[in-house]
């Protein structure tokens, strides 16, 4: 049994297992060496071997209840028994989010936020309860790279899933051997250089058992098939270049599931599932938390030294800007540890407080686009002033220019390409334009986290509090 998480080598190769992934209309022979996907899968494979360094201590954690346990696995991916707990899955996260500085949205202990907390409930699955916890401790031990295949296809919202069969993922038979699903699910971030699918149902509530149904499904199964569309980058773009990520249509062409695999298959349960009952939305939100500090962090830095090679950080307004920018990462941060100070126990485990996780989808969406207007208006011509690519320095026709290029603060031409040109890859390209997109599309439509805080806010007396204290 491996006691250590697989490496970059064992990932990549993981790949290579007949998958079927369609890109801009073509078949893709080979994901991680496509050149839409092999920077993505490079950086992760960075991740995996990250684990195996030395010094890596601080990104794991014990498997098992034994002295020492049988193995280790990144922190994320243990089930929290503490306040501690907490805090050691924050660095662990905050480790592997410093290698990417927070842009690729889907690292591959993002899913553990599922099933740790499905794992620290099993009983609440009933039959399935035996599935949950081997999903967990196989998916541990690997560190598996999931993509979550929760959302409908943007057609017929006024209808209850139920109704739109000819779309929407369901099940269309069940056999000694498994379940049959068959349908599409879209925004699947990441599923052309995921390991595993969990596949669900989020946002519109499933009333009859046809679509009651979540699972693990490898994505190189059978009748799995993964179309994305490309975001043009070029090769002089930073970020677009190692953390490209693809909204994937999935489409599952009676696709046979086994039995083992299925964690969900009744409507009741799917029903209170999506409600809160393990937890899983507040775990998911301390995650997202750490990986947007670390993306905070890294811009930041670079609009400060942007404002310095423009000469215009002794200006009011842009330190102005600046510090709004830095004041959204405290927030973040802030909210974050604020989840671990509110923790409560939740099944086996501890689970992040609600209300710090509820402010944080709240709060992320707006604030980032806001984040993303200021830095264009704060270094508005710095950011369209990038007249040659870095890497044409140089060369015979730029050279004699090089001097005209520099910046003020003691940047030369090198310096200023490098730091506008990943603030113009962050906020200006497609790249940073799916960004802020992605950020604010984190929690689903703002307006459905806006009314749960309201519903939970009354369901437990506080706004009844809050209202008595008229009269007092």
């Amino acid at each position: 049994m491996a006691t250590r998480p697989q490496t970059g080598s064992d990932y990549l190769a993981s790949l290579d297992d007949g998958r079927v992934v369609v890109h801009d209309g073509e078949r893709v022979a080979r994901v991680a060496e496509h050149p839409a996907f092999a920077g993505t899968a490079s950086t992760i494979a960075s991740l995996y071997d990250a684990l195996h360094e030395e010094g890596s201590d601080a990104l794991l954690a014990p498997i098992g209840e034994a002295p020492g346990g049988d193995g280790v696995t990144h922190a994320f991916w243990t089930v929290p028994r503490s306040h501690d707990d907490l805090r050691a899955q924050r660095e662990a996260i905050r480790a592997w989010q410093a290698r990417t500085h927070g842009w690729l949205g889907r690292t591959p202990e993002f899913m553990a936020c599922i099933f740790t907390s499905m794992a620290a409930h099993a009983p609440f699955f009933g039959r399935f309860e035996r599935n949950v916890r081997a999903a967990l401790e196989r998916d541990q031990r690997a560190v598996t790279h999931y993509a979550q295949a929760l959302v409908n296809p943007p057609v017929d919202r006024e209808l209850p899933p139920d109704e739109v069969g000819d779309v929407f993922v369901h099940v269309v038979d069940e056999t000694d051997e498994g379940v049959v699903l068959r349908g599409a699910k879209a925004v699947v971030t990441g599923a052309a250089t995921a390991q595993r699918l969990f596949v669900s149902h989020f946002g519109g509530e499933v009333q009859t058992d046809a679509f009651a149904i979540a699972a693990s499904v490898a994505v190189g199964s059978p009748g799995v098939r993964v179309y994305t569309r490309g975001t043009p980058f070029r090769p002089d773009q930073p970020l677009a270049r190692r953390f490209q990520e693809h909204d994937a249509l999935v489409v599952f062409d009676d696709v046979l599931v086994p039995w083992d695999d299925v964690l969900i298959r009744d409507a009741e349960t799917m029903l209170a599932f999506n409600r809160g009952a393990v937890g899983w939305n507040a775990r998911l939100a301390f995650q997202a938390a750490t990986r947007l500090e670390a993306k905070l962090e890294r811009i930041a830095g670079l609009a400060v030294r942007a404002a310095e090679i423009m000469g215009t950080d002794q200006r009011r307004g842009t330190q102005a800007a600046l510090g709004e920018l830095i004041a959204f990462r405290h927030t973040v941060a802030g909210l974050r540890d604020a989840m671990i100070e509110q923790a409560a126990a939740s099944g086996e485990s501890i689970l992040p407080g609600v209300d710090a996780a509820m402010a944080f989808s709240a709060l992320a969406p707006d604030a980032y686009s806001r984040m993303r207007v200021s830095l264009e208006t704060t270094l508005s011509s710095a950011l369209a002033h990038l007249p040659v690519p870095l890497d044409a320095l140089g060369s015979p026709d730029v050279a004699p220019i090089e001097p005209l290029l520099r910046g003020s603060g003691g940047a030369d031409a090198r310096e200023r390409l490098e730091v506008v040109g990943e603030l113009w890859d962050a906020i200006g390209t497609g790249f940073g334009a799916r960004h802020e997109l992605y950020e604010r599309s984190y929690w689903g439509q703002p307006e459905r986290t806006h009314v749960g805080i309201l519903g939970l806010a009354r369901a437990d007396g506080r706004v009844a509090r809050w209202q008595a204290r008229r009269h007092s």
